[in-house]
């Protein structure tokens, strides 16, 4: 009896360890770069944007290797899956996080763990994140990432005597540094696009929402939003916060021509609109400019951001018959070589390798870095059960009510009740 249990634990050890090797692809770190294949892309913004950023780099390192691009809307993901069965997907954050829950990735860390693989050049705060997502290991990594932070203009806080703004301040001690600048010199503390977009930018800081997806509600009239409300408007009543509506006869914003001291804005606000001014006006651009990381919504929140968002996650299907060569992919887009050479010429989005940063003038740029993302993925059916122009009509109508307290039409709860009913309407029309 004894040695037949022992023939049987040995029976189903085999049989288990069998059944485990047949299901995994074992992968090499390194693959012959003279190897065929042909594989598939998923990529949102399609070929010609792809092969222009990775796809064109890559063939000169990996010439056999073929890449077909797939264009695809985000609410058409498993459709695509099924039909075209892509290798390498770029996922958003929401998209990465569905995709780990429905075991359609393919399980990359110990590939990441390769000492071969600087993972150390990567900005530990994205690598934690995305670990904390994948309960630990890591299914994919983004080459870029978004994120914001305020903008100041060095020369007009030494001429007025205000020290300047801080990594992790809060937005009320943003407020109150915007406060201290004179109105006199026609200079304010703070310029922001509009009522809408601050009201937007310190709700998404304190972890609120606009709309309730499961009660189908809007959630505008509380007293979490009313406190957003009243902040922003006693800073628009001192004058320390402009919101100027850019038209097209104002070329350049507040910011870019001094008379507002500060700005939050994307990594791509250096290259789009300083660098742009710069280019423009020559000799004559003075703007001694740097940065402090984003406000956060409160004291409990100073070493996180909710600002932070990932473009494309870079991973490889489960399901993959070719999966080397989708390895060798993503290694290629998240690796040294391409972020070196990347290095020398501004980006659009921030890139995540810390140790290739293109900042010719010295810059903060670690303003961008130094925070924990703090995301609440969001699911494609958030969106789609959204009537067309939502957001854009809701923050007219933010803006419609706030000026009207502003100019003493209405007090700030009667256009609170307005924004609720007048929002609600809009959402219903769906």
């Amino acid at each position: 009896m004894k040695i037949n249990f022992l023939l049987l634990r040995i029976t189903i050890f085999l049989l288990l360890l069998t059944s485990c090797s047949s299901s995994k692809q074992t992968l090499q770190y390194e693959g012959d770069p003279e190897m065929t294949a042909t594989i598939k892309v998923m990529y949102p913004p399609g070929e010609e944007s792809f092969m222009t950023d990775y796809g064109d780099l890559f063939k000169v390192k990996f010439p056999n290797i073929e890449i077909q691009v797939i264009s695809y809307w985000n609410s058409r993901y498993k459709e695509v899956m099924q039909e075209e069965k892509p290798d390498v997907i770029a996922l958003s954050i929401d998209e990465y996080t569905k995709f780990i829950e429905e075991d359609r990735l393919y399980d990359l860390n110990l590939l990441f763990l390769n000492d071969k693989f600087d993972l150390d050049g990567i900005n530990h705060n994205i690598l934690d994140y995305l670990r904390q997502l994948g309960g630990g290991k890591l299914y994919g990594l983004p080459p870029k990432f978004l994120n914001r932070a305020i903008y100041y203009n060095k020369d007009l806080f030494d001429k007025n005597n205000v020290p300047y703004p801080q990594d992790q301040m809060t937005w009320e001690e943003i407020i109150q540094l915007s406060k201290r600048f004179s109105s006199g010199d026609e200079i304010s503390g703070l310029y922001m696009q509009s009522f809408a977009s601050s009201v937007n930018e310190i709700a998404t800081s304190r972890g609120l929402s606009i709309y309730n997806a499961k009660d189908k509600k809007i959630t505008v009239n509380t007293e979490s939003y009313k406190k957003v409300f009243e902040l922003i408007l006693d800073a628009y009543n001192s004058k320390s916060l402009v919101l100027p509506g850019i038209d097209s006869f104002e070329v350049y914003d507040p910011f870019i021509t001094g008379t507002s001291a500060m700005t939050m804005d994307y990594y791509y606000y250096i290259n789009n609109k300083i660098n742009w001014a710069k280019e423009e006006q020559g000799t004559k651009f003075h703007l001694n400019w740097d940065l402090a990381s984003a406000p956060v919504g409160d004291e409990s929140r100073r070493g996180t951001t909710s600002y932070f968002n990932f473009a494309n996650i870079f991973s490889v299907n489960s399901e993959s018959e070719q999966k080397q060569a989708a390895w060798e992919l993503v290694k290629f887009i998240n690796g040294e070589e391409l972020a070196k050479k990347n290095s020398k010429t501004p980006s659009f989005a921030a890139p995540t390798r810390t140790d290739y940063l293109y900042n010719p003038e010295g810059k903060r740029i670690e303003a961008f870095y130094n925070q924990r993302p703090e995301i609440k993925p969001v699911s494609a059916e958030f969106y789609s059960s959204l009537p067309n122009g939502f957001f854009t009509n809701m923050d007219g109508i933010i803006n419609s009510e706030l000026k009207a307290v502003t100019v003493g039409v209405k007090t700030l709860d009667e256009a609170m009740a307005s924004m609720q009913e007048r929002g609600q309407r809009l959402l219903d029309e769906k």
